[in-house]
């Protein structure tokens, strides 16, 4: 830049700055908020939109000074403030950013990048964190008002609309979604993201295969056309569509855990169980733990003990207990396992040669931390490993599964309680039943049904109807009772979601389980009881087979695309008939 600025004025040079930015010639734009800079160092104008240019170059760092100058030298400034919380955006800062947000719209309601910044920041949260779980419902009835308010003030913002529809699924407004997208698709029938939210209404291929033709590096939705093709059961499809994925994208932990799914969910235990390791880098998983020694790598050990770590729900670690009898043989030491309290007693029974201990409490920071070193020290922890890894060393193919009909032992004192109670009632079949999650998520609220459509299983004849739900559930087994003229067995004597050591004991005396794959059907697996699990579609759980290699008595039905589970459990009630 050759500009003489020997004659000009502040404000002339922030004009002629504003002319070059305005024209997206930011570097030269930059030139001239740091000539304003030299003669007035704490210019408010020029830091502000010198920290914005840095922005827009992805000068992460420079951005925040320049911005969080600005913000302290113009804490009247609705823009600035508007600024800064995108710059905190960038660098993955989401409650700072939503703060200043707020204070943009606290200065000026009316401002309509910081509504639609605030509306957006809270309905994309969950998804620029890679978290799977759904947002508050309350805050996604914010986003949508937010997002309402910035379009009405800038009606022709496609992008926008775009957003608002996201919010609206989220809230469960679907229809009125289609409506904005489609309009949407009407004016440009190029704009992928379109494709891709709408993708979201009923997860199908055609708008996720129209999303990548427009945006062939779409890396997310390339992730989720496999979601797709892995519910569909199109498993020629699945892998390759993940792998594509992570060549795009190779350190992003959702997309290598995709594959890592389509490799399990197609029998390729080594390279999944490998991928799978990807799961400790997903930021809703992240846990920092610290004082921990060397990572065990399927070694033997022989001076000290090991540490298997907490990361799973119940059924998960009701599922991998089954590797616990193998994991002492491997290792040849002694084992610590660290696990939900909930199970010590059942798994203390079971697996007398391992030490269960309740895991460690973890602090409350955004990335909770977890401190081992007092008890590393204590205990002589030579070597650790997580829960989820254990398949990694122990389970290489489907044939090192245990053939065992059970791994885990009820209580004794508890099982002759129930077997009395149990025979006191009516003669025939004993059937334990439940129909949902103890712990819904709407996102995978059609993996479940409701207690009508156990209609077929409550049909049976000469049969006791045992419930297992551990959700407060009284009126739906009272309208049940009444529509299809059934007595429900109530056990109200534990609590089924809290003493799962009884739990365990009651299923262990029940001749049949029904339900969806839950910690229930897990514990019923793992016990040697006999029972049926529905759920929508094979996933990485069946390891690429027929069968249920975690469990000999189960057997499983998918729903697939059928509308219906009635033909499912019409098999279900058949098979449970048709047995000795």
């Amino acid at each position: 830049m050759n500009e003489d600025f020997s004659k000009a004025t502040i404000d002339e040079l922030l004009q002629r700055a504003l002319q070059y930015h305005n024209a997206f010639k930011v570097n030269q734009a930059i030139g001239f908020y740091e000539k304003i800079l030299q003669i007035s160092p704490e210019n408010p104008h020029a830091i502000h939109y010198l920290g914005v240019a840095y922005h827009q170059l992805d000068q992460h760092d420079l951005a925040l000074k320049f911005l969080e100058m600005a913000v302290s030298l113009k804490p009247e400034s609705s823009e600035t403030f508007n600024h800064y919380g995108s710059a905190l955006l960038k660098v993955e800062n989401f409650e700072a950013a939503e703060a200043a947000f707020r204070q943009a719209l606290k200065l000026y309601p009316s401002n309509a990048e910081a509504l639609f910044n605030l509306g957006n920041l809270i309905i994309s949260g969950p998804e620029l964190q890679n978290q799977v779980d759904a947002i508050a419902p309350e805050r996604a009835v914010e986003a949508t008002h937010l997002l309402r308010q910035a379009i009405a003030l800038n009606p022709d913002h496609l992008t926008w609309q775009l957003e608002l529809a996201n919010a609206l699924i989220e809230i469960d407004e679907k229809l009125e979604a289609k409506q904005i997208i489609d309009e949407v698709i009407f004016k440009e029938p190029t704009l992928a993201k379109a494709y891709f939210i709408r993708a979201k209404i009923k997860l199908g291929d055609m708008d996720l295969t129209k999303c990548i033709l427009l945006s062939p590096t779409s890396h997310r939705a390339i992730n989720n056309l496999g979601v797709v093709k892995l519910r569909q059961g199109d498993l020629n499809e699945v892998v390759p569509l993940y792998k594509k994925a992570s060549l795009i994208a190779p350190d992003d932990p959702s997309v290598r855990w995709g594959l890592a799914n389509g490799l399990l969910a197609t029998g390729n235990l080594k390279k999944g169980w490998r991928e799978a390791r990807w799961r400790h880098k997903k930021p809703e998983l992240l846990i920092e733990r610290q004082g921990l020694p060397r990572e065990w790598r399927g070694e033997e050990i022989k001076d000290g003990k090991l540490l298997v770590y907490h990361e799973q729900g119940i059924g998960d670690e009701l599922r991998f207990a089954s590797c616990f009898k193998d994991l002492i043989h491997k290792s040849s030491a002694p084992c610590i396992i660290e696990t939900d309290s909930r199970l010590i007693p059942l798994f203390s029974r079971s697996f007398p040669e391992i030490e269960f201990i309740n895991k460690l409490p973890r602090s409350e920071d955004a990335i909770p931390e977890v401190d081992y070193s007092h008890f590393v020290k204590t205990n002589n922890i030579e070597a650790y490993t997580a829960l989820g890894d254990l398949p990694l060393h122990l389970r290489p193919n489907v044939e090192s599964f245990s053939k065992e009909i059970s791994y885990l032992i009820p209580s004794p004192k508890f099982s002759d309680a129930w077997k009395e109670q149990l025979d006191r009632m009516a003669p025939g079949k004993k059937i334990g039943f439940c129909w949902n999650t103890a712990l819904p998520n709407k996102r995978y609220g059609d993996y479940f049904f409701s207690i009508n459509e156990l209609n077929p299983i409550f049909s049976i004849k000469n049969s006791v109807l045992v419930n297992l739900q551990a959700t407060d559930c009284e009126e739906e087994l009272k309208l049940a009772e009444e529509h299809f003229g059934i007595e429900i067995y109530r056990p109200k004597s534990i609590d089924m979601f809290n003493e799962l050591d009884n739990v365990a004991a009651l299923i262990s005396q029940l001749d049949f389980v029904v339900g969806p794959f839950t910690s229930i059907l897990s514990m019923a697996g793992a016990i040697g009881t006999r029972c049926f699990g529905l759920t929508l579609t094979k996933d990485w759980t069946a390891l690429g087979t027929d069968d249920f290699p975690w469990n000999p008595t189960m057997t499983c039905f998918y729903k697939g695309t059928s509308n219906s589970w009635k033909p499912l459990m019409e098999k279900v009630a058949d098979m449970i008939v048709e047995s000795e």
